[in-house]
């Protein structure tokens, strides 16, 4: 018996005892799928691996199979050597099995219920209460018997389907459930003198016991079918009792080890009073894991969490046979020690290849001797990795970031990695999808609230800017405020205030605002961030309610309830309000037309909250506590109701969008969840440490510039613009003052930002005159809600676009034509160009106002686009909704009939005339009949009469068939076949 072989932990009975169906090898809490899952109501981002591989405990292995356990499951499982096929007991511990990486032990552990069972198919379930018993089963048969422990008697554990207790009097017993009886046997041969007897180890053979005597310890083998225990060589020649540390069992060897001479003797089992085999083991901790296969002995040191080594250590083989033998890895990964299987393998949870970042693939693995005397693995089954616990999010312009502890592990350091997914802008109540994924920079246990024992769950509050950057609220060891950039491994730009334990309040864009201990209260920075490298602080002030969209600066004041906008970076006042009982707000937020104010005194008292509408002018009260403001609407969360959300667009009722039961044990914003105030929906992070994106269904504020710079000069112009949500295409258009066109620079796909650099020359290359030029700005908004964008002197022409969408007419079917209609165009085009698709598909050529339907449409949906020119404006498309599903055309129709030619007599060779048919058709197939009855197996234009068909009228139908249409029918007049 390995030393994980006898499990204490607490099952509940489910049912009665048995089998549960054959099921694949995952936890009671299935992990999600390796890709994003996507519904009508959300989009669900499954969880990341944990950097330290999901526990798994082997049990017992048997002769056919193997008894396992892992973190995070509840169940006891059984996995068939041949099938790999693993099936669950009707038992279940009463809560998962839990596992503590920082210490390398498993947690849940119960002395009222153990599982044994070692070298053999049976299992033994250990029942401390109400009365103490061992019931025994099989994988294959259910239960097989039950022993009862005699009173005063102490279980010690099954081994081979024989359960041993002990007595009182320091006696051992042997019990075995046989015929619906149960019969016992006393251990005998043992010291007089012995005490402190106990099972070091066992498998379905024998026991090795240990026990005191008057010279210290000592060794027996009690072997199980009679009973008889023999003294094991537990002293050398020197006699001292120090020498020997214990035995283990192997099914063909008995291991001596000797941990103070870094050295294990393995004898021959059946001939103990051999010489053994001595291998040095000084390459190996004290406390490592040994087994036997062949003649290898294999040795695995146990997990060292102090040395970073979180998921485990490697196994290796070494020759018992060689007197400096070489050591050889089998498995770069190994964990929870090593169990000797009745067949001379040797069962261990691991990995072939150990990673310091990235995930691991786990698996249980049988090692043994091969014919060749080498060491050889097979992969038994696969170990699911552990969901990574979710430490923080964020959503800005449709860049979702997490932090959870997955990639990578080491205490006081590393606690996992930072990840970022990029989701596409459907429009209002549309699901986003996933475009791509990366793994960036490492985080640490002081990016946030979080504890360095890796335990501490959703600890690191993050900000997006709105243009594919992030900032964590809490600073770097080196107290700068930080931001990062979505996709990089790398920092990205910081601010040093010189505050103490900086922390951050608010970001948008380049700007943030940073709160800070100093001079014996909290100061306030107002910051800028550049592209790369450090930034400057603009203000420095006493702490106010604080917060920043785009270029504008909100600021309550320090009594009273005024809050003031002012322009960043030159600090001009703008619009500003009062809160609505005058309140002093504490803490603000703002999203384009709406500001959140919410006032909370020293002593936490509540005394008002409410949304200001900048274009209404009007405050509608809104609740506090866990509050963020998107756009056009607020959600809070409420205990035992969930996350609600408010439409502040229609100022209808509140309603749940996110029940308590479905966020969980957690409910921080801004940890647990998030909102994307960058035109996008709500995130949430469940118990299972899934992210689910779930849309609102508010319609979007038309899109908008929130901040720009814009150089001045013609040499090495450039332009930057922030936008209040992610724009699917731009362009910028470089004019002379007379309007004509210079330069054009365009773009796609771009979160929040749009950057623009022009070296001041024409077309023609020509330098332009510093003061000659202007520029425009247009661009389209990602979600396709609102206006396009226009911004720039002078500003450009509207873009084209449809009132009334374009629409087909005619019907969907092969060979028929259908046509398009422009609609309706605002302003109105000049000009129209069509391009017509089938399912989605460009048809190649098929660019005019009607289409002939090709074969190669049926079963497909048709749609044309139609795109609207005028000059001077931009253009625009749009596109019909698709026609019915393309049908087969009309089956082509004899204007001839079918006729049989030639000499209607046996032994002749007559000939089908196919007729003419309309339309023209590709190919005829023929079928022949005498007296309405059809001859089997001929197709062809001809048939050669026989005997048998003198007298009978002979008919042929031409099968006429054209590609993309029905078949055509048509028969000809009968001729009787003479003599």
């Amino acid at each position: 018996m390995n030393q994980y072989s006898r499990t204490r932990v607490t099952v509940a009975m489910l049912a009665a005892a048995g089998l549960g169906g054959v099921l694949a090898t995952a936890p009671t809490t299935t992990p999600t799928p390796a890709f994003a899952a996507v519904s009508d109501a959300e989009l669900v981002i499954p969880a990341a691996a944990r950097a330290v591989p999901r526990a798994t405990q082997i049990l017992t292995a048997g002769t056919t199979g193997f008894l396992w356990l892992q973190e995070g499951d509840d169940r006891l499982l059984w996995t068939d050597y041949g099938t790999g096929i693993t099936t669950a007991l009707a038992q279940r511990l009463r809560s998962p099995l839990g596992y503590d990486f920082n210490s390398g032990y498993f947690r849940n552990m119960d002395s009222d219920f153990e599982i044994s069972g070692t070298g053999s198919d049976t299992v033994a379930l250990f029942y401390g209460s109400p009365t103490p018993k061992v019931t025994l089963l099989t994988a294959a048969t259910g239960v097989i018997g039950e022993v009862a422990i005699p009173e005063g008697h102490t279980y010690r554990g099954t081994y081979g389907g024989v359960v041993v207790t002990s007595g009182g009097d320091d006696t051992y017993h042997l019990w075995r459930s046989t015929n619906g009886g149960v019969t016992g046997t006393a251990v005998t041969g043992l010291p007089t003198d012995a005490t402190d007897i106990t099972v070091e180890d066992g498998d379905g053979k024998a026991l090795i016991l240990r026990y005191e005597t008057a010279d210290g310890p000592h060794w027996s083998l009690a072997d199980l079918a009679g009973g008889a225990a023999v003294a094991l060589p537990d002293r050398l020649d020197s006699g001292e009792s120090w020498e020997v540390s214990g035995f283990k069992l192997a099914p063909r060897s008995v291991l001596r080890l000797r941990m103070g001479r870094s050295a294990i003797d393995v004898y021959p089992r059946q001939d103990l009073g051999a010489e053994p085999r001595t291998v040095e083991v000084g390459a190996f901790g004290y406390d490592a894991s040994y087994a036997v296969t062949g003649t290898h002995l294999l040795a695995m040191d146990r997990m060292r969490t102090g040395n970073s080594r979180f998921r485990g250590e490697p196994l290796w083989a070494v020759p018992a046979t060689a007197d400096d033998p070489d050591m050889t890895e089998v498995l770069g990964l190994g964990a929870h020690g090593l169990v000797q299987a009745p067949d001379g393998s040797v069962l261990v949870a691991g990995a072939e290849e150990d990673v310091w970042r990235g995930d691991t693939d786990l698996g249980i693995y049988r090692v043994r001797e091969s014919a060749d005397g080498s060491v050889v693995r097979e992969r038994l089954t696969a170990v699911q990795p552990m969901p990574a616990q979710v430490h923080g999010l964020s959503l800005g312009g449709g860049v979702l970031t997490t932090v959870a502890n997955s990639t990578a592990y080491a205490p006081s350091t590393i606690i996992g990695a930072y990840r970022s997914t990029w989701l596409t802008s459907p429009a209002p109540g549309g699901v986003p999808s996933v475009v791509r994924t990366t793994v960036d920079d490492y985080a640490g246990g002081r990016d946030g609230f979080c504890s360095l024992d890796g335990y501490q769950d959703r600890c690191i509050r993050m900000f997006a800017d709105g243009t594919g950057l992030h900032g964590r609220e809490h600073g770097t060891e080196q107290g700068l405020t930080m931001l990062r950039v979505n996709g990089s491994s790398t920092w990205g730009p910081s601010v040093d205030t010189g505050a103490d334990s900086p922390y951050l309040s608010d970001l948008s864009g380049r700007y943030g605002v940073v709160t800070g201990l100093g001079g014996g209260g909290q100061d306030q920075y107002v910051v800028r961030f550049p592209a790369t490298g450090t930034g400057t602080v603009l203000q420095k002030r006493e702490r106010v309610g604080s917060a920043v969209w785009g270029s504008t600066l909100w600021s309550g004041s320090a009594e009273g309830g005024a809050v003031q906008a002012t322009s960043l970076p030159s600090g001009t006042a703008g619009e500003s309000f009062t809160t609505a009982n005058d309140c002093t707000p504490s803490k603000l937020q703002a999203v384009g037309r709406w500001v959140y104010w919410t006032c909370v005194d020293y002593w936490g008292s509540h005394h008002g909250s409410g949304v200001y509408d900048r274009v209404a002018r009007r405050t509608v009260a809104a609740p506090a506590g866990e509050v963020l403001l998107g756009d056009g609407f607020l959600v809070a969360y409420v205990a035992g109701t969930g996350l609600q959300l408010s439409d502040l667009t229609t100022g209808a009722p509140a309603r749940t969008l996110v029940t308590e039961a479905e966020l969980g044990s957690s409910h921080g914003a801004g940890t647990s969840w998030t909102v994307d105030r960058f035109g996008g929906g709500v995130a949430w992070a469940d118990d299972a440490q899934r992210v689910h994106v779930v849309p609102t269904g508010i319609a979007t504020s038309p899109l908008s510039v929130i901040d720009s710079e814009v150089s001045t000069a013609a040499a090495n112009w450039s332009g930057t613009w922030w936008l209040s949500k992610p724009a699917a295409s731009w362009q910028v258009t470089i004019r002379d003052r007379a309007g004509a066109t210079l330069r054009t620079l365009s773009g796609s796909g771009t979160a929040g930002q749009i950057r623009a650099t022009w070296d001041g020359r024409d077309a023609a290359g020509k330098a332009v005159a510093d003061g000659t030029f202007t520029w425009g700005l247009t661009a389209q908004p990602a979600d396709g809600q609102g206006a396009s964008l226009t911004v720039g002197d002078p500003a450009p022409a509207a873009a084209l676009r449809a009132t009334r969408a374009p629409a087909i007419s005619g019907t969907a079917r092969v060979g028929s034509t259908v046509r398009a209609a422009a609609g309706t165009w605002s302003p109105a085009a000049t000009k129209y160009t069509y391009q017509w698709y089938a399912n989605g598909a460009v048809i190649k050529g098929a660019t005019g106002t009607a289409y002939q339907i090709t074969p190669g449409a049926l079963g497909k949906r048709l749609t044309v686009r139609v795109t609207g020119t005028r000059t001077g404006h931009p253009s625009g498309t749009a596109s019909s909704a698709a026609s019915a599903v393309v049908a087969r055309g009309p089956a082509a129709k004899a204007t001839a009939r079918p006729k049989v030619t030639g000499t209607a007599k046996v032994g002749r060779t007559v000939r089908a005339a196919a007729g003419s048919w309309s339309p023209k058709v590709d190919a005829y197939r023929y079928e022949w009949r005498l007296n309405g009855k059809l001859i089997r197996g001929v197709t062809g234009a001809t048939l050669k009469l026989k005997s048998s068909m003198r007298g009978k009228k002979l008919t042929v139908t031409v099968i006429a068939r054209k590609a993309g249409h029905l078949d055509g029918r048509a028969t000809s007049l009968a001729v009787k076949v003479r003599s």
